[in-house]
């Protein structure tokens, strides 16, 4: 039988930090299924989604935890099916505090779900001020209208613009 585990990866960025993780779990019999990771401000970030047998699952762990300079959580996963409805969007705007916060709580109230998100700033095109972008897969609650979705988001200052990646969609 196996397990699924998600590891969180955190240290000074460094050459090689992904290459010693690849290297526990293969040794360990664990299948690296996906991952996300980021150098963000001098430090490696990654999380990791990985299969392994019951019988490897706290060697496992064990390895991954005595790799030196980093701090590393585990937590078990489960396996889940995907959504009936998931867009890719992407909101871009003029930069300013809590904008993530706002963005969140709309898609809050809203009841969609937050798969996957990328944000940023950079700067604009012309005037070099500061872009906040965010990328976002996100699973749609049945009957909600992309229109009232789009709506929603841009009501939050005049700036804000919302694209959905309809060729994504999977309604």
């Amino acid at each position: 039988m196996q397990k699924q585990l998600v590891v969180t990866v955190i240290g000074a960025d460094k050459p090689g930090i992904v290459e010693s993780l690849a290297a526990v779990i293969s040794r360990e019999q664990g299948n690296w299924l996906g991952s996300a990771m980021s150098e963000l401000a001098g430090q490696f970030a990654g999380i990791l989604h990985v299969s392994v047998p019951d019988e490897h699952y706290r060697s496992l762990c064990e390895a991954l935890a005595l790799l030196p300079g980093l701090t590393i959580s585990f937590a078990e996963g489960t396996p889940t099916a995907e959504p009936a409805h998931q867009v890719m969007m992407t909101v871009t705007g003029n930069d300013r505090p809590g904008i993530v916060h706002e963005v969140a709580s709309i898609l809050r109230q809203l009841e969609i779900n937050v798969a996957d998100l990328t944000t940023g700033c950079e700067p604009a095109p012309h005037s070099g001020a500061p872009l906040f972008y965010a990328h976002a897969l996100v699973a749609l609650p049945d009957g909600l209208a992309m229109d009232d979705l789009i709506t929603a988001l841009e009501s939050l200052s005049d700036d804000l613009v919302v694209d959905i990646d309809e060729a994504f969609s999977e309604q």
